[in-house]
Formats: structure tokens, sequence, C-alpha cells
């Protein structure tokens, strides 16, 4: 197994990319810590992996609140020694539509789950990755924090955020064996409120492990190779 001795934090794993990619780091014999705000859905998660002969613990964190991810990096630490990969999976949307129907909570409400969240528990995991001298962190973008489109500018907004941190982190990080990667996936066949997709477009999209396959492959790279960011599309679909 590729990831034995290692342990991973992984965001947003009670449902689609964030729960795949726990699964997967877990078959490859990671210690998983799945963080999420939906309890009944984590342990379901770990569950699961224990019947497949992994382990994985269940912390319900909310990650916009940096006092739950303080806790739950000192949990990690404490429970499982150290910290060697970091996955940011949290993401909403919220809604479509033109920018001046956004209220102010709702457009902090987007900001602070797929980019302040992300900085919280990157800020927390740092200390830990610095002290042993290694780590890995992958945040998981959108195409869309590449490229703007329309009636979702709060979200567009945060993922071209997220890859601003993730560069300079990169420059940061690097001198201490710390490597951080971006992930930016086009459209992705889950829960994704509020997109409604027809079944004959859902049916050529990415799947969730599809892109946790690719997060497992940027968490197993030689120890020469890093991967800056890394676009992943449909292969018949430019969304």
């Amino acid at each position: 197994m590729k990831l034995q001795g290692r342990v991973a934090i992984v965001t947003g794993a009670s449902s689609g990319v964030g729960y795949e990619t726990a699964r997967l780091l877990a078959r490859e014999g990671a210690s998983v810590a799945a963080a999420a705000r939906r309890p009944d859905k984590l342990e379901e998660l770990v569950s699961e992996i224990a019947h497949s002969g992994g382990h994985a613990l269940a912390l319900p964190t909310d990650v916009t609140d940096p006092v739950q991810v303080e806790r739950l990096v000192e949990s990690v630490q404490n429970l499982l020694g150290r910290i060697d990969i970091l996955v940011n999976s949290v993401g909403v949307m919220l809604k479509v539509a033109p920018l001046e129907q956004f209220s102010d909570t709702e457009f902090h409400t987007v900001i602070d789950t797929n980019l302040s969240g992300c900085f919280y528990m990157t800020r927390a995991v740092i200390p830990y990755m610095k002290q042993q001298r290694s780590g890995t962190i992958i945040n998981i973008s959108s195409r869309v924090g590449k490229e703007g489109v329309a009636n979702i500018a709060p979200f567009c907004a945060a993922k071209f955020a997220l890859d601003g941190l993730s560069q300079s982190l990169s420059l940061e990080l690097r001198p201490y064996n710390i490597y951080v990667t971006t992930v930016f996936p086009g459209l992705i066949n889950t829960d994704i409120y509020p997109l409604n997709p027809s079944d004959e477009i859902r049916r050529q999209l990415m799947s969730a492990q599809d892109v946790a396959e690719t997060v497992l492959w940027t968490c197993t790279l030689p120890s020469s190779v890093r991967i800056d960011n890394l676009s992943i599309m449909p292969r018949q679909l430019d969304m």
C-alpha cells in the first residue's frame, strides 16, 4: 500500500469528492481523519472504511469556524501523531443568479466555505508539517477558478482567490518539503445543487471517484516530482 503509515485529513468528507478521496486514501493504507458538518454521513464513511480493513476517524467540523478547525487539527495530531496530507474538498455554490441578487450573507457564505475554510485548515496544519519537514496539501478548486462564468460570480471569486492562495503557499512551503497542488475539475456528476444538468449530460460528466483517483495519484508521486496545478475535464464536454 502506497500510503502506509501516512495520516491524511480530508474535509468535505461526508459526500462527493471528499467522501471518495477518504475511501481511496484509506485503501492505500493512510489513516484518514474525515471532517464535515454531517456526523451521520461521516460515521457511514468510517464504517465503510473499517469494513474494508482501513482506518479512519469521524471528526465533525465546520471549517468556516477557526476554533473548530484548530480543535480538529490538534485532535488529529494528538491521536495519530502526525499530519502528512491535507485535502481541502469543501465547496458550496449556493445559487445561480446575477450578482445583485446575492445578499451579503449569501456572498460571505460562499467565500467563507470555499476560501476561508481552506485558509483556516491550511494555517492549522502548517506548523506540524514544518516540524516534520514534509507534507502534501491539495486544494480542490474548479474550472471556474480559472475562467469566470456568468451568474456564479461569488463562487468564481472564491475559487480564483484559492488559486492565488495556493500559488503563494507553494513558494512559502517548498523549502520545508511541503508541496501544494490545486486541482481544477470540470463539472462532476455529484449532488451539484443548484445546478441541474440533464441525465444525458450527467452520463458524460466525471464521477467523484474520478477526481478522487487524481487526488490519490497526486499523493503518491515520486519524491522528485511536484504538481502545482492540475486541470481535469470530462472527455467530451467543456464544462
